[in-house]
């Protein structure tokens, strides 16, 4: 399609990640209708030898940063962005499927909105097999819905976005914020362009992994904190009002206090993140 469509697609990796796992992931790339032109991998530290051997072979214009380790999502990716070499960058995880017609979609997408910084889409969730998905997590399409979801809720599907690399990297890029990384930046992007800088397609283009590991991160008295700490944080950054902080704590601490099973259910009701 010419260089207009040219992307970068970064992927975070963190060492323990199964290399069968991230193959399937790679795959999905490579089925791309319009391939990337580079693929960057941003380690947390050096993978193991098996991990290794597998991203040595792969046919993809891969290249592998390794960073020091225990380093945490958002520095990882801050690195990784840095080194993409075009302005449209699509996030894949190592663990996520991207659709054959995802980048495609995206990419051209963004070439026809200059007014985005970053879109999302619609995801499908899949504990085993993704092509029986037990879940969609959909997302408002409208900039002024996103802006309204942010005040107390994630508004973007972090492994279905596409970024501007020059309008993330104009507000810092990816910050170390534990847990919240993607939702920090999407706060920043509204704060600096307003509600016109986000989007999501209502097409279901990547679908994502979960089990019983994903919700126990997001389980218990450490996380009620961390998250805690992180709309207090937002609070003092201006980046919410301080009744929408209030609000959001009173209601989200009780509920990681649950017991799983009981905050799986009351995750989809009232907060969906």
């Amino acid at each position: 399609m010419g260089n207009d469509f040219a992307y970068s697609v970064l992927m975070p990796l963190a060492p323990w990640e199964p290399p069968a796992q991230v193959a399937v992931a790679l795959a999905s790339l490579r089925k791309q209708t319009l391939p990337p032109d580079e693929v960057v991998v941003s380690c947390d530290g050096a993978p193991p030898e098996p991990l290794m051997v597998m991203l040595g072979a792969e046919s993809l214009p891969l290249e592998l940063l390794i960073g020091p380790g225990l380093e945490g999502v958002g520095p990882v990716l801050a690195r990784g962005l840095a080194h993409c070499k075009y302005e449209f960058v699509v996030r894949a995880d190592a663990d996520d499927i991207s659709h054959p017609e995802r980048c495609a979609t995206q990419v051209i997408w963004m070439s026809q909105h200059p007014e985005l910084s970053a879109m999302g889409c619609t995801i499908a969730e899949f504990v085993d097999n993704p092509d029986q998905p037990i879940s969609r997590r959909g997302v408002p399409t409208d900039g002024l819905s996103i802006a309204r979801m942010a005040q107390s809720r994630n508004p973007l599907n972090h492994p279905s976005v596409i970024l501007r690399r020059s309008a993330v990297l104009a507000v810092g890029s990816y910050r170390s914020v534990a847990g919240f990384e993607d939702y920090d930046l999407w706060l920043r992007l509204l704060a600096a362009h307003g509600c016109q800088t986000l989007a999501n397609l209502p097409q279901t283009l990547v679908s994502a992994k979960v089990g019983a590991a994903h919700l126990r991160r997001r389980h218990g008295l450490h996380y009620a904190l961390v998250e805690a700490k992180f709309f207090y944080r937002c609070g003092k950054e201006a980046l919410l009002p301080w009744w929408s902080v209030v609000r959001v704590v009173l209601m989200r601490f009780p509920l990681r206090l649950l017991p799983s099973g009981l905050l799986a259910q009351s995750m989809k009701i009232f907060t969906r993140q």
